[in-house]
């Protein structure tokens, strides 16, 4: 199940990423790695203001998570910027996630948001994006959870 809910997601982004293109280099796919692994896609509405979707897996679980950023020149290294933003995600667990050291009993959902503090370096030759970030998450609905350790490294295809 957590397998086509990742290849559900990891297509969506790609066919959102070929239908919302109006200029070069507008959108960033790639991969994201840290205590949870997945995908990470990014539309640049402008050179400050960006979407971007997240798709991991983590605790035996899934997390789809949607984040609007600011992305800002960082001291005078040209490509190096910094960013920061908020948003919202969704959990889906099932009876085989476990979750603060407990097993869960049932398939169950959690909601919730997010905030996100990070830099990137886009290469200037090639279309490349190397970013690191801290992505806290608190979730409203569902578990109780607050996920103060997801930081991860992401590399970025620019299109």
């Amino acid at each position: 199940m957590i397998k086509k809910i990742l290849l559900f997601a990891t297509a969506a982004t790609i066919t959102t990423a070929c239908f919302s293109q109006r200029g070069m280099l507008d959108n960033a796919l790639g991969v994201r790695v840290g205590l949870g692994s997945g995908v990470t896609y990014q539309h640049f509405f402008s050179d400050r203001n960006v979407f971007e979707g997240i798709a991991y897996q983590r605790f035996g679980g899934v997390n789809v998570t949607a984040l609007y950023e600011i992305h800002q020149q960082m001291f005078d290294i040209r490509g190096l910027k910094w960013y920061l933003g908020a948003g919202g995600h969704a959990w889906l667990y099932n009876k085989n996630s476990v979750l603060n050291e407990m097993r869960m009993i049932e398939n169950s959902y959690a909601l919730g948001v997010d905030g996100i503090l990070g830099m990137a370096f886009y290469l200037r030759s090639y279309p490349l994006q190397f970013s690191v970030d801290w992505k806290p998450g608190f979730n409203l609905k569902g578990s109780n959870y607050i996920e103060w350790d997801a930081g991860a490294m992401s590399v970025r295809y620019r299109f």
